[in-house]
């Protein structure tokens, strides 16, 4: 079956990918309208999305159900993991330094993921995701930018800091806004065919 066909397996993946999408405009949302975040606030902040990411990435993990003898589905959490790890160190020792330098190594491993499942998924090796073939390297390379901007941005703050890391998360909250409704649209249009 062709990637861009609608597909009954559509219907599992869409409610994940609005919720990674409802958790970044979530976080992005915060970090516009908190005027003067402490560095300890941003920390929770930053750490409490990480987690969130972990959380709806082992949600679209499970509701992908790969194939047997395609990889491990834990594969595809181990980045997000790290990533929530980094969150924690962002907490343990809250400062600048830290969550610039943690924050940009979680960010760039998110973005990393996203872009390989993408390239897996044109090669037919991560079926389950490949609906998402065409928005995951938008997200990889956004996640990956704020990831590698975020510590230039380390003397001028938190609020610069959510900033950025925020700024990121608004772009891939919208465009996955977007997939997943795109997602339950073929899905619906899929169950109407059946």
């Amino acid at each position: 079956m062709p990637a861009d066909s609608p597909s009954p397996d559509r219907a599992r993946l869409w409610p994940p990918v609005l919720g990674r999408a409802l958790a970044a405009l979530a976080f992005g949302a915060v970090t516009v309208f908190w005027g003067q975040p402490t560095t300890t606030g941003a920390a929770w902040v930053f750490a409490g999305y990480l987690w969130l990411l972990l959380a709806v990435q082992a949600w679209l993990v499970r509701s992908e159900r790969p194939e047997p003898g395609r990889g491990s589905a834990l594969t595809a959490l181990v980045p997000y993991a790290l990533a929530a790890c980094g969150g924690i160190v962002i907490v343990a020792v809250p400062s600048l330094g830290m969550l610039a330098g943690t924050g940009a190594l979680a960010l760039v491993l998110v973005g990393a993921s996203d872009v390989v499942r993408a390239v897996l998924a044109r090669r037919g090796a991560a079926s389950g995701v490949a609906p998402l073939g065409r928005d995951l390297p938008i997200t990889g390379v956004v996640s990956l930018g704020a990831g590698a901007l975020l510590p230039f941005f380390a003397g001028l703050g938190p609020h610069a800091l959510l900033g950025v890391a925020g700024g990121g998360a608004i772009i891939t909250g919208v465009l996955l806004a977007i997939a997943a409704l795109s997602l339950r649209h073929d899905s619906a249009g899929a169950a109407r065919v059946a």
